[in-house]
């Protein structure tokens, strides 16, 4: 099997190698009769080989724009949705939001609970 590849790879440039000889005979092939900016233009062409170009029509760049349009405006929606489900909290529970009654009870409830550890911090250290 790496024996095949080895010849495919060595047609391979020995077709570049002939296709770079043509392109030399026809240029000096034409400085003799005379027009040698076709030779040139024929040897730039070429000489320098390129790797595979994909063209596509303009009709089918248009239809993959379009489906990667939708994609991208289905994919920011459930994004979108999946976020706007996040925000909302539950009715109740722990997650529901606390009235300013209940925050100032909280932080009074806090106050008590971080002057008795003070206290007892204060007890240990005696």
């Amino acid at each position: 099997m790496e024996h095949n590849r080895i010849l495919e790879l060595a047609i391979k440039e020995l077709e570049r190698q002939k296709a770079a000889i043509s392109v030399e005979i026809e240029t000096i092939d034409s400085q003799l009769k005379g027009s040698a900016s076709r030779a040139a233009k024929k040897a730039k062409a070429v000489s320098a080989p390129t790797g595979r170009i994909n063209r596509k029509t303009a009709a089918a760049r248009k239809a993959q724009s379009l489906r990667m349009k939708e994609y991208w405006a289905a994919k920011r929606a459930k994004a979108a949705k999946s976020k706007a489900v996040k925000k909302t909290p539950p009715a109740s529970g722990k997650g529901r939001p606390k009235t300013e009654a209940e925050k100032k009870a909280l932080s009074l409830k806090m106050k008590e609970v971080w002057k008795k550890r003070k206290a007892e911090e204060a007890k240990k250290k005696r």
